[in-house]
C-alpha cells in the first residue's frame, strides 16, 4: 500500500478558492522606483521654488540696501557742504580777510562761493538788521546779490550781476522783509551754536521748499554780532533720488517723524500750492498711491512714525502683491533726523524666476514620465522569468515533478533557475526514497496512534462527561437566582440569600473553567487570540473587580502605571486579564492586612531588529504584605492541582489558578517569577511583548455625552495649566458640551479669575509657573467662599502616591493625565449633579442581528447549512470525541455562515461532544 503520493504531499487549494494576500514582483519593483522618482522630483522642484523665493527677498533687501546707502552717503555729503561754508566763513572773518561791515566787498565774496559750491543761497544777517546775501532763487537770473542796509533805507534789494560779480541793476526790491525773524537766524541765535532751521517754504516766487544751516558769529568778548546761514533746495535731493536706477515699480522717499515729504522718487512735489503759498505734504496725503500705501503701512505697524529708531527690513501686501520695504533713520551731528524709504514690488524681480519656474516643472514631469517608463520595461523585463519559475514550481506543488526551466539573459535568474532544476529533481527521488522508507514505519505508527487516541479519547471523554454533568444544574441554579432576584416582593434576607447562591455558583463554575482550561492548554488547543485593546480600561476593569473585596478586609488596593506605558497594545487580552485576575486575586486572599499593589511599567527592548509594527516590553509586577510562601513550597507552585499550605487551610481553590496563569505567560512570550518572605509577604513579576496600536474601536461602542440636559444651572468651569494646548484642548471639549468655560495658566491667573468669575468647578494643574497648583488650591480653599468651589486636581503621575499629597492639599478629586471624557463628565456628574444627553450608538448585538436575524443553532439549521454526508461525518467524530477531526469539519462551513462555525468551535472547547452529538441529527424538517 502506497502511503504518500507526490500529488497528497502538499494540499494547494484551487486558485479560485485561494489568492495571495502579497503583491506581485512587477508591482513592487515598479511602485517603490515610482515613488523614490517622484519624491525625488518633487523635493527638487521643492527646493528650487523656495531657494527662487529666498533669491527674490535676498536680492531685494540687498538692492534696498546698497540705494539706502547711496541715499544716505549723498545726504552725509550734500548736507555737509553748508555747514562747511559757513564754518569757512566765520575763520574768514576770525582772519581778517572777510569785512562784515563793507557790503560791496562782502558781496563779491559770496558771489564767488556760489560759483564753487552747489548751494541755493549763502548770506549773514548782523545784530543791527542789516543783510548781505548771494543766491540762486530767481529762475533765469543767475547768480544775485541782496543787501538790506541803511544806504538801501531799510530795504531789500535783490541786484543782477556780471561775470565778476559786480552788481548791474536792480531785479527786486522788498519793502518789509526782516531777516532777525527768520528761523535760520532765531534757531541758530537760540542755540548759540551751529544749527539747522526747520524745513521752510519761499514764497517769492512760490514753489521752493528749503532748509538752512546757520552758525552764529561772536566777537573777540563773545558777543553776539549776527548769524551766518546757507541756504539748499530739498528738490536737488528728490532729483538725486530719481537718478537712482533701482527697479521700473521702486519708490524712495524721505521724511521727517511727523510724516512732511522732504524728498521722493516720484514726479509730486513735496508740497503743495493753496491761494498762491506753498504748504507742505503730509507723506500720508501722497498722491503717488504706492508711496501712500507704504506710509500707512509704516504708520500702523510701528504706531506712528516716532517710534521708528532702527534700520527695519519689511514686506506688506498691497494690491495683492508683496513688497519689500527698507526703512533706515537717518540723522547728521546738528539735529537733523529724518528716515529714508525703499520700496520694493516682488513683481519687479519675480518675471524671469516665474518663466524659470515654469521651465523646471516641465522638465520634472518630463524626466518623471520617462523614468516611469524605463521602470515599466525593465520590472517587465525581470519578472518574466520569475513567472516562468513560479508556474514551475505551482506545478511541483500539485505533483507534476516532471519540470524543467531554462532561463537566459541574467546571471542570477539564470543561476537560480539551474539550482532549480536540480531541486526538482533531487525532490523527485527523494519521494520515490521516502515512499519505501514511509511504507515500513507505518504499521508502527498506526499501533502507536491508535493507543494515543485511545487515551485521549478517554480523557476527552471524562472532561466533556464532566462539563455536561456540572454546566447543566449550575447553569439552571444561576439563571434561577438571577430571574428570582428581579422579584420586587422578595425579602432583604432572601436576597441575601440569594446573592449567597449566585456568588457560590459563580465560584463553582470559575472551578470549572480553570479544569477545562488546563486541560485545553495540555491538549495543546490554547492559542494567542491577538486584538487590539485599551490597558487603561482593562487595568481600572480590574481595580473595579477587586476594590470592594479589599475594602471589607481593609486592604489598600493600588493599581499604578508610569506614563511611558502604552495605552493601546496589540494582544491577547482574555488571557492577560485572567492573568491579572488570579494574581490580584490570590493576593488579596492571603493578605489579611496592608496592601496588595499591581504595578505595570515599560522595560528597555534589547531586540533592536526593524519589526513591521512598533513593539515595547511591558513589566507587570503583583506586590502584597500577605502571609508569604515558604522556600520549598515556590518550585511546586506553578504545577497543576497543587497548593502551598496556606492555600490547603483556605479550602478554597483547585490549585490550578497559578498554573493556568504560567501557562498564559509563557504562551504570550514572557516568564513568571516570584519573590517571598514568610509573615513579610510576595511579589509575583512577568514580562510580555506587546505590539503598540491605534485607538480601538471599542471606545465608540460606548454612550457618549452630546450636550447637558436643559433645565440646569449654567456651570462655570475653570481651566488652568500652563500648557496652551491642554488648555485648550480641555475648553474645547467642555464646552461644545454646554459648560461655560475659562482659562489660566497659572496658579496666580487662577486665584485672580476665581475672586471675579467664583467658578462652580475648577480643573487644576499641580506644576506650574509662578504659582503651582498646591499653593493656589490652599488659598482658595482657605478663604470662606471656596469651601463650595470643586477642585479637581489634574496631574501627569501615574502613580497612587500622588492621590493622597493633593487630597491632603485641599483637591477634592484627582483625574491622570492623559484624561478621557468619560472621567471628567463623571466627576463633573459626581461633584456637581450634571445631567446629561448622551448618543445612542446602535449596539453589536443589534449589527450582528441584522446580518443573521432569528439564528439559533439547532439540528434543523445545521442541516439546512451542510449536506448529510457531513453531518454524518460530524456525528461519527463527536461519538468519538475526535476534536481534530470536528475542527477540520467546521473549517468547511461557509464564510456566509461564520455564526455556525463559531457556535460549533466553543462546543468542541468546552467539550460539549454530547451536545454536538445531538445536533448532527437528520433534519425533521
Amino acid at each position: 500500500m502506497r502511503v504518500l503520493k507526490p500529488n497528497l504531499l502538499l494540499k494547494i487549494p484551487n486558485s479560485k478558492a485561494h489568492k495571495s494576500g502579497g503583491v506581485t514582483l512587477h508591482r513592487l519593483l515598479i511602485v517603490p522606483f515610482i515613488l523614490q522618482i517622484f519624491t525625488v522630483v518633487g523635493i527638487v522642484g521643492y527646493f528650487s521654488l523656495r531657494n527662487g523665493q529666498q533669491a527674490v527677498n535676498d536680492l531685494a533687501y540687498q538692492l534696498m540696501d546698497k540705494v539706502n546707502r547711496l541715499v544716505t552717503q549723498h545726504l552725509d555729503s550734500y548736507l555737509s557742504t553748508p555747514q562747511e561754508i559757513n564754518q569757512l566763513n566765520i575763520d574768514a572773518i576770525q582772519l581778517g580777510i572777510l569785512d562784515l561791515q563793507n557790503f560791496d566787498t562782502a558781496g563779491r565774496y559770496l558771489w564767488k562761493q556760489m560759483q564753487v559750491y552747489d548751494v541755493s543761497y549763502i548770506g549773514y544777517a548782523l545784530t543791527t538788521g542789516e543783510l548781505v546775501a548771494s543766491g540762486r532763487y530767481l529762475d533765469g537770473k543767475g547768480v544775485t546779490i541782496d543787501e538790506l542796509s541803511s544806504r538801501t533805507q531799510g530795504k531789500a534789494y535783490t541786484y543782477a550781476t556780471d561775470n565778476q560779480g559786480d552788481r548791474t541793476r536792480v531785479l527786486r526790491v522788498y519793502d518789509n522783509y526782516q531777516p532777525l525773524r527768520e528761523s535760520w537766524y532765531t534757531y541758530a541765535v537760540k542755540a548759540g551754536k551751529p544749527v539747522w532751521s526747520p524745513v521752510y517754504t519761499w514764497n517769492d516766487p512760490a514753489g521752493h521748499l528749503l532748509i538752512s544751516a546757520s552758525h552764529p558769529i561772536y566777537d573777540q568778548d563773545k558777543k553776539l554780532i549776527g548769524v551766518f546761514a546757507a541756504d539748499f533746495l530739498l528738490t536737488k535731493i528728490s532729483n538725486f533720488i530719481r537718478s537712482l536706477d533701482i527697479s521700473p515699480s521702486a519708490k524712495i522717499f524721505i521724511i521727517e517723524h511727523d510724516g512732511k515729504l522732504i524728498a521722493s522718487s516720484s514726479t509730486e512735489k513735496p508740497f503743495t500750492l493753496l491761494q498762491g503759498k506753498a504748504q507742505r505734504l503730509n507723506v500720508l496725503q501722497s498722491q503717488d498711491v504706492l508711496i501712500r500705501a507704504t506710509a500707512k503701512y509704516l504708520y500702523n505697524e510701528f504706531n506712528g512714525f516716532t517710534t521708528i529708531s532702527i534700520s527695519q527690513e519689511l514686506n506688506f501686501q498691497y494690491n495683492n502683491e508683496r513688497h519689500f520695504v527698507h526703512v533706515t533713520p537717518w540723522k547728521d551731528t546738528l539735529g537733523l533726523d529724518w528716515l529714508v524709504v525703499v520700496v520694493v514690488p516682488e513683481s519687479d524681480f519675480m518675471a524671469q524666476i516665474n518663466e524659470n519656474t515654469k521651465i523646471t516643472i516641465i522638465f520634472c514631469l518630463l524626466a518623471m514620465l520617462l523614468a516611469t517608463l524605463l521602470g515599466m520595461l525593465t520590472s517587465r523585463w525581470i519578472t518574466q522569468p520569475i513567472r516562468e519559475l513560479s508556474a514551475a514550481s505551482k506545478a511541483i506543488a500539485y505533483g507534476d515533478l516532471d519540470q524543467k526551466v531554462e532561463i537566459k539573459g541574467v546571471r542570477e535568474l539564470d543561476v537560480l533557475s539551474q539550482s532549480f532544476n536540480r531541486m526538482a529533481l533531487q525532490l523527485k527521488e527523494s519521494f520515490e526514497q521516502l515512499e519505501t522508507r514511509v511504507e515500513k514505519r507505518t504499521a508502527q505508527l498506526n499501533e502507536a496512534k491508535q493507543a494515543a487516541e485511545a487515551a485521549n479519547r478517554a480523557k476527552s471523554e471524562f472532561l466533556a462527561n464532566m462539563s455536561h454533568e456540572l454546566r447543566t444544574p449550575l447553569n439552571a441554579v444561576l439563571g434561577f437566582t438571577t430571574l428570582m432576584n428581579q422579584d420586587a416582593s422578595l425579602t432583604a434576607e432572601q436576597r441575601e440569600n440569594l446573592k449567597i447562591i449566585n456568588r457560590s455558583g459563580e465560584h463553582l463554575l470559575t472551578l470549572i473553567n480553570d479544569v477545562l482550561d488546563m486541560a485545553k492548554i495540555e491538549a495543546g488547543r490554547i492559542t494567542l487570540n491577538k486584538k487590539n485593546f485599551d490597558l487603561y480600561s482593562l487595568l481600572d476593569t480590574i481595580e473595579e473587580m477587586f476594590s470592594c473585596k479589599a475594602q471589607l478586609k481593609g486592604l489598600q488596593l493600588q493599581i499604578e502605571h508610569t506614563l511611558e506605558v502604552p495605552r493601546y497594545i496589540n494582544s491577547d487580552e482574555i488571557k492577560l486579564r485572567q492573568i491579572l485576575i488570579n494574581l490580584v486575586g490570590n493576593a488579596i486572599k492571603f493578605t489579611q492586612e496592608g496592601y496588595v499593589f499591581l504595578r505595570v511599567t515599560t522595560v528597555e527592548n534589547q531586540d533592536t531588529t526593524p519589526k513591521p509594527t512598533p513593539q515595547t516590553t511591558l513589566h507587570f509586577e503583583v506586590e502584597d504584605t500577605g502571609i508569604g510562601i515558604a522556600a520549598h513550597e515556590t518550585e511546586m507552585l506553578f504545577k497543576p492541582f497543587v497548593q502551598t499550605e496556606t492555600g490547603r487551610k483556605s479550602e478554597q481553590g483547585t490549585g490550578l489558578g497559578l498554573a493556568i496563569t504560567h501557562k498564559f505567560v509563557q504562551l504570550m512570550g514572557g516568564a513568571i517569577t516570584l519573590s517571598s518572605k514568610l509573615g513579610k509577604g510576595t511579589i509575583f513579576q512577568f514580562d510580555i511583548p506587546v505590539e503598540l496600536a491605534e485607538a480601538t474601536s471599542q471606545e465608540t461602542e460606548t454612550q457618549r455625552v452630546i450636550g447637558l440636559e436643559p433645565g440646569q444651572p449654567q456651570y462655570r468651569i475653570l481651566v488652568v495649566d500652563d500648557h496652551l494646548a491642554m488648555r485648550r484642548i480641555l475648553k474645547q471639549t467642555l464646552t461644545n458640551i454646554g459648560f461655560e468655560v475659562r482659562e489660566a495658566e497659572n496658579g496666580q491667573d487662577a486665584i485672580a479669575l476665581w475672586n471675579i468669575w467664583e467658578p462652580h468647578f475648577i480643573l487644576m494643574d499641580m506644576r506650574m509657573p509662578i504659582v503651582d497648583g498646591y499653593e493656589a488650591t490652599q488659598y482658595i480653599k482657605s478663604q470662606p467662599k471656596g469651601q463650595s468651589t470643586i477642585i479637581v486636581a489634574f496631574t501627569a503621575s501615574a502613580f497612587e502616591q500622588e492621590r493622597a499629597t493633593v487630597l491632603a492639599t485641599g483637591c477634592d478629586d484627582f483625574i491622570r493625565k492623559p484624561f478621557r471624557e468619560e472621567v471628567i463628565w463623571e466627576k463633573l456628574k459626581q461633584h456637581l449633579g450634571v445631567r446629561y444627553i448622551y448618543e445612542n450608538p446602535r449596539s453589536i448585538r443589534e449589527t450582528l442581528q441584522e446580518v443573521a436575524p432569528g439564528y439559533v443553532l439547532n439540528a434543523d439549521n445545521l442541516n439546512f447549512v451542510m449536506p448529510t454526508a457531513w453531518i454524518a461525518q460530524l456525528h461519527d467524530a463527536a461519538a468519538k470525541l475526535d476534536a481534530e477531526t470536528i475542527a477540520q469539519l467546521i473549517t468547511e462551513i461557509p464564510t456566509d455562515y461564520a455564526f455556525l462555525a463559531q457556535a460549533l468551535q466553543q462546543k468542541v472547547n468546552n467539550f460539549d461532544f454530547d451536545q454536538i452529538i445531538d445536533l448532527a441529527q437528520p433534519s425533521s424538517l
